[in-house]
């Protein structure tokens, strides 16, 4: 992913990373649309794993939906959720390519 990016977009990206409420706080906005209803709570890390499956299921007992159906959804769901969540992950990854400074020896010392 790294050579799609220009140096500044990786230091961007540096910067959006050390921040780690900001960097929560996006997470959680991305995983909303995939996630569930009322599960994202204030302050708190979101688990993707979690409820994703009751919600859709739970819609099916007043809408009768065939159980295949609600699996191939729940597959969908489940793709999304996981490459969502990679790519999150991949972003800490992303590092400038700072040169190493090394000190000059004064050898007159």
């Amino acid at each position: 992913m790294q050579e799609q990016l220009s140096d500044i977009e990786i230091v961007k990206i540096e910067t959006f990373c050390a921040d780690e409420v900001m960097f929560e706080a996006v997470r959680k906005v991305l995983l909303a649309g995939l996630y569930t209803h009322g599960v994202l709570v204030a302050d708190k890390k979101p688990n993707p794993l979690v409820n994703g499956a009751f919600s859709l299921v739970a819609l099916s007992m007043n809408n009768p939906i065939p159980d295949e159906q609600i699996g191939q959804q729940l597959k969908a769901q489940w793709a999304g959720l996981n490459a969502l969540e990679n790519a999150v992950k991949e972003l800490k990854n992303i590092k400038s390519k700072r040169e190493e400074i090394t000190p000059e020896i004064n050898e007159a010392e």
